[in-house]
């Protein structure tokens, strides 16, 4: 098989009766695509609404990723990685699903351009917590004693908050870099009523990228100083 894109790599791994998750994102859909063309004798499960809705009308039937008991491979997108292979998963903001998934998945794989992979987490990009309604007010009050910004998510396509898939809120947390963000995460989990964060550790096996015009696979555990 000719290698001419991210998808077509993504593609080559997955071998017959294997259990696949797809996530959300350009890279992800394209795959979906290149799996409708092939006919494979897989079972397909994704943590996305909308990527179920998107490939049903590819004529795939996908089941949601918390059906599944095994997931030989999880292929997902990303907002921002760094060079330890830590990631974010904010703006689709249904992490808890994604996490999910890459948890029960043999291997987790990313799909995404180069610009998203960079020594460091994009500060850019903030930190998203699902937080149950009831103590929305006091996580914030708590973000705001550790001197970070943060703002409930809106909804843009209605004037209402954003709410996940269990009815929960999303805040979103800034701050001026992420060198420590390992230690806050680990902090902001602990806050009662905090579901889920989009900070995702140790968890990617590897990601399919294109650099200098060559589609490339790095494997977490080998050396990415040069990223």
């Amino acid at each position: 098989m000719k290698i001419n894109s991210i998808s077509d790599l993504a593609l080559s791994k997955i071998k017959p009766k294997m259990t696949i998750s797809l996530g959300g994102g350009s890279n992800v859909f394209k795959l979906s695509q290149a799996i409708a063309q092939h006919n494979l004798d897989i079972t397909l499960y994704s943590p996305s609404e909308l990527t179920r809705f998107r490939c049903k009308e590819l004529g795939l039937e996908l089941l949601p990723s918390t059906a599944a008991t095994k997931i030989d491979i999880a292929f997902d997108g990303c907002d921002s990685i760094d060079k330890n292979f830590n990631v974010l998963k904010s703006l689709g903001g249904i992490h808890l699903f994604e996490k999910q998934a890459a948890q029960i998945a043999k291997q987790f794989i990313l799909l995404l351009p180069s610009q998203r992979i960079q020594p460091i987490l994009n500060p850019k990009i903030p930190l998203c917590l699902e937080v149950a309604p009831p103590c929305v007010n006091q996580v914030q009050k708590y973000l705001s004693s550790l001197h970070l910004t943060s703002k409930i998510r809106q909804d843009s396509s209605v004037a209402a908050f954003a709410r996940t898939p269990l009815g929960n809120y999303l805040i979103d947390v800034f701050n001026e870099d992420w060198h420590n963000i390992t230690e806050l995460n680990r902090q902001l989990c602990l806050q009662n009523g905090v579901v889920s964060s989009s900070l995702f550790e140790n968890l990617t096996t590897s990601l399919i990228t294109e650099k200098d015009g060559e589609i490339i696979e790095l494997k977490r555990g080998n050396n990415h100083e040069n990223i």
